[in-house]
């Protein structure tokens, strides 16, 4: 039988949909295309000693897809601080490590108060979609704004940014962040001591010369 132009394609085109499907869905897959992870929900509850930041990340594929994820905080443009999820060691490998670790920062991350979970049921959509993320660490001065990066096993991703909850946090007395440049400087603490105490200071000296004056 002779095959027609139209025919010849179709076949080809049935052919790399049936092939290509068991590549993007793999052992983690439900058995259809590949599709970004989305953001569910996000919490932050902060203490005086600790900031916890609740994730509810959901894809279509599974939870199973769900390879990386990044919390990284700014100041401004400037990252201060990252933490990272990794669900497995490499995009290729099966084995559940499920490790939290400090990207880069000054040891604020709490790895032992971290958690990660799932639903041990498939008997919905969100139970073979959803994963439970929780970030612990220390307050992070002078930080604005909280970043976080979701990526699959397939390289696709998905960011969204949320405010950072400065309000509350402790002051560093190792930091201080000039007006003019509006990031973070360390410097000695005896510094902002003598600083403050040389500003109070001179104003009360100018009150004296002025109530002087007045007199």
């Amino acid at each position: 039988m002779r095959l027609t132009p139209i025919t010849f394609a179709c076949l080809v085109i049935l052919s790399i949909v049936l092939f290509s499907q068991p590549v993007f869905a793999g052992k983690a897959g439900v058995g259809v295309l590949n599709v970004p992870p989305e953001y569910r929900a996000t919490r932050i509850i902060q203490a005086e000693n600790l900031i916890k930041v609740y994730l509810v990340i959901s894809d279509y594929n599974s939870w199973r897809d769900i390879y990386q994820v990044d919390l990284l905080l700014k100041n401004n443009d400037a990252v201060v601080a990252q933490f990272r999820f990794k669900q497995y060691e490499s995009t290729i490998s099966y084995d559940e490590i499920d490790l939290f670790r400090e990207i880069k920062g000054d040891g604020y991350l709490i790895p032992e108060s971290c958690s990660v979970s799932h639903s041990p049921s498939k008997e919905t959509v969100d139970d073979r979609c959803l994963l439970y993320i929780t970030f612990a660490f220390t307050p992070i001065p002078y930080c604005t704004r909280m970043e976080v990066s979701t990526y699959d096993r397939g390289g696709l991703s998905a960011t969204t940014s949320i405010d950072y909850p400065v309000e509350g946090s402790a002051r560093n007395e190792k930091l201080i962040v000039p007006f003019w440049t509006g990031s973070p400087v360390e410097v000695s603490p005896d510094l902002i001591n003598v600083i403050a105490v040389s500003v109070a200071f001179t104003t009360t000296a100018v009150l004296i010369v002025k109530r002087r004056e007045v007199t």
